[in-house]
């Protein structure tokens, strides 16, 4: 049994490799939004029906985070760094005072 579910395990790590085309979140942030996400999405389960508005948060920002680590790929992460690749050209004012 624990041969069948290795093979399966491994199936899906090379799925999931496979599909990323554009990772840019390594493994160990990965694995944190996965897990970070799914204690948010429970939460959100949790009081959906006490608090709608809080449910409904927690359900898609949790979502969000597990979706970010499943496929590699974040879109606000790749917005910052494309914003940061831009040449800055420092221009430098000297005043002299008598």
């Amino acid at each position: 049994m624990s041969n069948l579910l290795t093979f399966a395990l491994d199936k899906i790590k090379t799925k999931i490799q496979d599909d990323c085309i554009e990772e840019n979140i390594g493994t160990s942030e990965r694995v944190l939004s996965v897990i970070a996400g799914g204690f948010i999405l429970g939460l959100g389960v949790k009081k959906i029906f006490k608090s709608p508005l809080t449910g409904l948060s927690g359900l898609s920002l949790g979502g969000a985070l597990i979706y970010r680590g499943v496929t590699g790929h974040c879109d606000v992460k790749k917005m910052l760094e494309d914003k940061e690749v831009k040449k800055v050209e420092v221009i430098e004012h000297r005043y002299f005072v008598k």
